[in-house]
């Protein structure tokens, strides 16, 4: 049952039972008929004979005679004939009896069966992504298992004859790999299985052998060799694998215009460029939704907000543009406001221009922001602090 949060219901959630499954007080005090306290006063207190106690979870059954009360306890059953519950604090104690200084009406600190939620409700519907109440409200109706949806299982793998794993020594003009890892979390983090089929040299046959492998999967990316170089084998691979091959190549966005897609055998395949930022940008575009869609979610919770710029930056003419920035709130209190310092709108090798940044803008065919711009920032990590 606990490793059903972040997953995604694969069925509506209905309740099986009435919450509360009986009538029961909201809290503690005396359950009695609320006739006996017609026209009570502080000159003229109803005084009723308190003939036993109730508290949650216990089945002492108790039957409220006219001119009685029984003390009950928070969450324990109402007895029969009673119709409501006079809070403690509004009562005084003269021996066995309480004293109770106003009227109190029908149903008052009552709760009524199903009046929560009632049998076969719906409460949680299908593709919703599962939160740590969602499965504390599955297990307080009693359902001990969810449906969910199973986990689409990814391949992903890099390309190039530069590349060497984290850990070992470069050489020349080697560099360490980092997409596969950082793709693989994303796909994690957006509903998938990622499985790593590590790194794959410039070599057409051992591309082609990978690629194979790899459409046993639910879907495949591929990292580096995307674009139109001598040594850039995959686009044309994938249009050898199967129809319809190859259905993009090359977007309109910055970082990751050589960013492809493409369906072999009913599996989507994804080609990202070989620069980090990049490569972050073409998952972001084309891998997180088809997770969503293949989960049958709107994805995570999770909420943009509304920032000013602190300063102007250029954007890409006719193009979508990922706009890393840092930020800060100005101020406390409902006067606050948010500042976003733009970092980078290029920078398509430089993974750090993601790290130092907390959110993120995606603008569609602009040629500049300006500042003091109204801008929505998907954010990246916790924005928090006071701009200084």
């Amino acid at each position: 049952m606990i490793d059903a949060q972040n997953r995604v219901l694969a069925k509506n959630l209905l309740s099986p039972v009435n919450v509360p499954p009986f009538l029961r007080s909201i809290v503690d005090g005396y359950a009695i008929r609320s006739n006996d306290t017609k026209a009570a006063s502080n000159r003229h207190p109803a005084l009723l004979e308190i003939t036993g106690r109730t508290t949650a979870g216990h089945n002492e059954r108790y039957k409220v005679k006219p001119g009685k009360a029984v003390a009950i306890a928070t969450g324990a059953q109402i007895p029969k004939d009673a119709d409501a519950v006079v809070m403690m604090e509004h009562t005084k104690l003269e021996g066995d009896k309480v004293k109770i200084s106003q009227e109190i009406k029908r149903g008052t600190n009552v709760a009524i069966k199903g009046g929560d939620v009632k049998k076969g409700q719906v409460l949680l519907k299908k593709g919703t992504w599962l939160a740590s109440q969602d499965v504390g409200l599955a297990a307080s109706l009693g359902v001990n298992r969810v449906p969910v949806f199973k986990k689409p299982r990814v391949a992903v793998f890099s390309t190039g004859d530069e590349l060497v794993e984290p850990g070992s020594k470069l050489h020349g003009t080697s560099i360490f790999e980092s997409n596969r890892y950082m793709i693989s979390c994303m796909v994690q983090e957006y509903g998938g299985e990622a499985t790593d089929l590590g790194i794959c040299k410039d070599d057409r046959n051992l591309i082609s052998f990978k690629l194979k492998k790899a459409l046993k999967f639910d879907m495949v990316v591929v990292s580096g060799g995307t674009s139109v170089g001598e040594t850039d084998y995959v686009p044309n691979l994938v249009n050898s694998m199967g129809k319809p091959g190859l259905l993009v190549r090359g977007v309109a966005v910055k970082p990751g215009s050589p960013t492809g897609l493409g369906i072999v055998r009913d599996r989507s395949v994804i080609l990202c460029p070989g620069f980090p930022v990049s490569s972050f940008a073409a998952f972001y575009t084309f891998g997180r939704p088809l997770l969503f869609k293949m989960l049958q979610t709107e994805g995570p919770p999770g909420a943009n907000l509304v920032a000013r710029m602190e300063k102007g930056i250029a954007m890409h003419k006719n193009m979508r543009t990922f706009v890393r920035v840092k930020v800060k709130r100005m101020g406390n209190g409902p006067g606050s406001c948010y500042i976003a310092g733009p970092i980078s709108a290029s920078g398509a090798s430089q993974l750090t221009t993601l790290t130092n940044s907390n959110g993120m803008i995606i603008v569609d065919n602009k040629d500049r922001l300006e500042k003091g711009e109204k801008v929505e920032v998907i954010p990246l990590r916790n924005i928090t602090g006071k701009l200084g």
